[in-house]
């Protein structure tokens, strides 16, 4: 599954852009060439993203043309 992978460098994305804040949802674009499963892509972002301030975050995917691999935003909890 290669999802997790994919995963694990958006998580990290995701960790600097929080700089310490909750994540409450992410949001990202995916080239279609990356064959990516949407459920497989929400499971393997519980799966990384636990114990880590983007534990139990929304996931929101957007499938684009090409082989695009991007975190478009994230809505990070009220200080």
């Amino acid at each position: 599954m290669h999802e997790v992978g994919l995963c694990e460098s958006l998580l990290d994305a995701v960790e600097r852009r929080a700089n310490g804040r909750k994540v409450l949802g992410v949001k990202f674009r995916v080239g279609e060439q990356h064959r990516v499963v949407d459920e497989a892509l929400d499971q393997a972002f519980v799966l990384v993203a636990e114990g880590t301030v983007a534990e139990g975050a929304e996931v929101e995917l957007e499938v684009v043309p090409g082989d695009e691999l991007m975190l478009e935003s994230i809505r990070v909890e009220a200080p």
